[in-house]
């Protein structure tokens, strides 16, 4: 009895279903500019993950420890989950819908009524069928809403994933360049400590005044606050690389050398292939296809909503006598039902799903205004920061050489305590700040890499 009913349902819902209200997606052409203002590097790129480009085996590991355990990037997965089962969630709507029931009542009637006020028992089994017929495309349009939030879900994991990863790679070598300007004051804090030994051993000789003295310990004291500050900024990069790594900061050791070299250089690619790359760009798009299918839902809330049901079962006063001739009961027919005054409800809800798609445009043309912005400022950086740490080393390395001229003069007489002072601060300053820029260097290597999605393909 059941199943002649369900085979009338689906071949009646066939022939009735409509197209779906409400408009269709159109892909968004944001305005993209022809070519990036700043030069870009010439290279080519045929690696896996972004992470070989630097041939660094703890970088690589420590990445790897963030992608596997990284306990935001695991609640955005999960996120995502959830959103793949909202989708098999309104894909149900589509098919039909099977209840079953059963019940057992003792009642007795009133004797008052004209009843025969005996005890009687009913059993009842029945199966109740429902399913809405989609004239009007208000269920296709919550699955096409659902399926573009799982997308925005899967895009949103990986631009966490991206940014995860890259913050991992900017903390691991700030950490070295940090590590390197340690060693630098750590050597100073050494030849400063010398030299107060010296300048007290000219002192109580009469060759230098008290001044000597105490500028010598000014200078080491500054050098030792120098090295706290610097030793502070070290166990911060720590940290946060173990929260990144899903790891508890006490627990978490890294052993870190000074860095050194000058970073890869990453192709940006042409300005078209961004909006493909980046997994922000993505979830903007799908964010935007999703409210776009909500006007739909909106609209298709204006149309009449027909059900078809059907049910069937048996009922005796006996479970026994379920199946005997004359225990069996079935009904069916639509149900229509048609709004008529909601109060304006309806119509605030479709006000509601346009405004929401215009705000989801509106973020759309930021997010690729914003990313053309990231890679122009990382272009930038890669061609001015080469330039700069040039410089810097020329400066290095002239601050170093001044300073041994200095420091001999001073031994011998020819210039006063002040001068070797000066040469000396200068030199441990340009060392200090070469270290920087080299930081900044990796830094904006990493930023630029995020900035074109972290690949290339």
């Amino acid at each position: 009895m059941i199943q002649p009913l369900l085979t009338s349902m689906t071949v009646l819902s066939l022939v009735l279903s409509g197209c779906a209200v409400g408009p269709d997606f159109a892909q968004p052409e944001p305005a993209t500019p022809q070519a990036y203002t700043q030069p870009t590097p010439s290279v080519e790129i045929d690696v896996k993950h972004w992470t070989e480009l630097f041939a660094d085996v703890q970088l690589t590991q420590l990445v790897s420890q963030a992608r596997a355990h990284n306990h935001s990037l695991n609640a955005l997965y999960q996120r995502t989950r959830q959103s793949r089962a909202l989708i098999r969630q309104e894909q149900a709507g589509r098919r039909p819908q099977v209840d079953a029931d059963s019940t057992y009542e003792r009642y007795k009637d009133s004797e008052a009524l004209g009843n025969t006020g005996d005890a009687e028992d009913a059993y009842n089994a029945s199966l109740t069928l429902g399913w809405e017929l989609d004239l009007f495309g208000r269920v296709a349009r919550l699955v096409e809403a659902a399926e573009a939030d799982a997308a925005a879900s899967e895009a949103a994991y990986q631009d966490l994933l991206l940014i995860t990863e890259t913050d991992v790679a900017i903390n691991y070598f700030r950490l070295r360049a940090i590590e390197r300007e340690v060693q630098s004051v750590q050597r100073s804090v050494e030849t400063r400590r010398e030299s107060l030994e010296i300048v007290k051993k000219r002192y109580e000789n009469g060759a230098v005044s008290d001044l000597d003295v105490a500028q010598s310990e000014t200078l080491l004291a500054q050098s030792e606050a120098d090295l706290a500050s610097l030793l502070r900024s070290r166990d911060t990069r720590k940290n946060a690389l173990a929260v990144l790594t899903g790891q508890a900061a006490p627990d978490f050791s890294i052993q870190v050398t000074a860095l050194t070299g000058k970073p890869v250089d990453a192709p940006a690619g042409l300005p078209s292939e961004l909006l493909q790359r980046r997994p922000d760009i993505r979830l903007a798009e799908q964010n935007l296809r999703a409210a776009n299918a909500r006007i739909g839902v909106a609209k298709g809330n204006f149309f009449p909503r027909i059900t078809l049901g059907a049910s069937g079962g048996f009922a005796a006063s006996a479970a026994s006598d379920w199946f005997k001739t004359g225990s069996e009961l079935y009904s069916f027919g639509p149900n229509i039902n048609l709004p008529l005054f909601q109060g304006g409800r309806l119509r605030a809800d479709l006000s509601r799903s346009e405004y929401a798609y215009a705000e989801a445009a509106a973020n759309y043309e930021q997010t690729v205004v914003e990313a053309f912005a990231e890679v122009e400022d990382a272009l930038s950086g890669w061609r001015h920061l080469s330039v700069q740490r040039a410089a810097l080393e020329r400066a290095a390395h002239a601050s170093a050489r001044a300073q041994t001229i200095s420091d001999n003069q001073y031994r011998n007489g020819i210039v006063d305590f002040i001068s070797s002072l000066d040469s000396e601060r200068t030199a441990l300053e340009a060392e200090r700040s070469l270290a920087q820029i080299i930081g900044d260097e990796y830094e904006n290597s990493i930023r630029l890499i995020r900035a074109i999605g972290g690949n290339w393909n």
